[in-house]
């Protein structure tokens, strides 16, 4: 049967439902419309591609929207794609009978994770010491919202494993089977839709801030004190995502011509107005520090390193020239000086470092809980209060394992090198600056590791060797 009419009998019959479900109110417009474009999307690489680029397809939207973490139907919009790319995926691996090859340092985390949940279920901690702990001042309304411990602790474990085992998983998947070229193309595909998803991302909140839109105001309910979070949950998730993926879009910058070119500049720009109208100190922070590795470790960054500086440094002493209240006003924007939330949230954080401490104290091997994963404002006091030793060890296993093989793809040269140290520094980036943020287990953060784990499969990968083909001389027995 022609598959351009089994499509449009699909697309026809899902239309119909949506309208049904609709006008019955079963099912709101809000999800019939995504669920729609889903299916055309899908429908349109069978017809062009045929099925086996669904689950890349697929998997490519899940990194493009591991930003957008503001934005949900039920569960956000990238880890549904992430579910259907990693069953379309597994169902494809599982019929072609291509062989599935993971890096051993993906299994520490999400090993710990199962291990520091089952502990937390089978001897949870004390009701005491739980109740008598410091927690961030919340509303009446949002705290009867929030499950019991041992509920938070189980939702908590599945929200981590998805990003440190299924993603890295799906990507495996993706390159399975495929020849090394292939398998490095397809990678760079998936960078790239990351990239391009972070920059959409900072451009929603470059719109929301000048007038044009209000998009966030429709995800997001909670106050954010004018600052812009895009499409993401809150303005530092959207700080740190553009941070992350500002070094990656550097190399784009730098390794590619012409169009393809300008798009990336165009990209960087946008996701440093971004950047900028979030007002995140730590997202600041982390950016310029990533970007500026991204230039020292490339060889034509290298070159443009102290020209940018000092065209940065021209530019600067100009603005406080003839503007020299704009100083003043990029650092209020910024939360650097004079900004009354920074102050008290620097207050809250001091109070929530010393209870995170505490925790360690109290169960130092493995924690009071997955339910605490997000308190600490440091991933690292996080780690030990929510897994002590345990996850701690684990986390450091798993980052570890990433960037050396991240590291030592780069070293050997060859068409990832240049991917792998863009990759390493963004991932790196978030270990650094995760000493002063709480953002541990979203997606968008795992998707450089996720791509590592595809570059070292990779990399390990090896062409099949032809069979010798035996010649036999002109008069000779067969």
């Amino acid at each position: 049967m022609n598959r351009t009419l089994v499509l449009g009998g699909l697309v026809a019959l899902v239309v119909a439902g949506a309208l049904v479900l609709d006008a019955t109110r079963l099912v709101g417009v809000d999800l019939t419309v995504p669920a729609l474009a889903a299916v055309v999307v899908v429908g349109v690489v069978v017809v062009l591609r045929g099925a086996g680029d669904v689950g890349v397809t697929l998997l490519a939207f899940a990194v493009a929207t591991a930003t957008w973490n503001g934005v949900s139907l039920g569960l956000p919009l990238g880890h549904l794609f992430l579910a259907a790319a990693l069953g379309v995926l597994a169902l494809l691996a599982i019929g072609s009978g291509a062989r599935l090859a993971v890096p051993a340092w993906v299994w520490p985390l999400p090993t710990a994770l199962l291990l520091v949940v089952a502990c937390s279920v089978l001897f949870p901690i004390d009701r005491g010491y739980l109740s008598a702990r410091f927690g961030v001042p919340i509303d009446a309304a949002t705290a009867a919202a929030i499950p019991s411990p041992g509920i938070a602790n189980l939702l908590n474990g599945v929200r981590w494993i998805v990003p440190a085992l299924a993603l890295p998983l799906a990507v495996c998947l993706a390159v399975a089977g495929r020849e090394p070229g292939v398998r490095t193309r397809l990678v760079r595909t998936l960078t790239a839709a990351w990239v391009l998803g972070a920059a959409v991302n900072a451009a929603v909140a470059l719109a929301d801030e000048t007038g044009l839109t209000a998009i966030s105001a429709h995800f997001i309910s909670v106050d954010v004190g004018g600052r812009q979070a895009g499409l993401t949950a809150q303005p530092n998730h959207l700080a740190l995502s553009v941070g992350l993926a500002a070094p990656v879009a550097v190399w784009f910058l730098l390794s590619t011509r012409g169009r393809e070119r300008l798009l990336w500049a165009g990209a960087t720009a946008v996701m440093g107005g971004g950047l900028f109208v979030s007002g995140s100190r730590g997202g600041l922070v982390v950016a310029l520090g990533a970007v500026g590795v991204a230039l020292l470790v490339d060889r034509l960054g290298r070159r443009l390193l102290l020209p940018l500086a000092g065209a940065a440094v021209g530019a600067g002493t100009l603005l406080v020239a003839f503007f020299p209240t704009m100083l003043d006003r990029l650092g209020r924007e910024l939360r650097l000086t004079g900004a009354e939330s920074a102050a008290e949230s620097d207050a809250i954080r001091a109070r929530i470092h010393a209870q995170a401490l505490l925790d360690i104290e109290h169960s130092p091997l493995r924690g009071i809980g997955l339910h605490v994963m997000t308190e600490g404002h440091s991933i690292y006091l996080q780690l030990g209060a929510s897994g002590g030793a345990l996850l701690f060890l684990g986390f450091v296993a798993t980052a570890v394992g990433a960037l050396a093989d991240g590291g030592a793809i780069a070293r050997a040269g060859g068409p990832a090198a240049g991917l792998a140290r863009a990759l390493v520094v963004a991932f790196g980036a978030w270990l650094v600056v995760g000493v002063v943020e709480n953002q541990i287990a979203d997606l968008y953060l795992y998707v450089p590791l996720a791509l590592l784990a595809g570059l070292a499969v990779t990399v390990g990968a090896r062409p099949a060797t032809p069979a010798p083909t035996l010649v036999r001389s002109p008069g000779e027995p067969s």
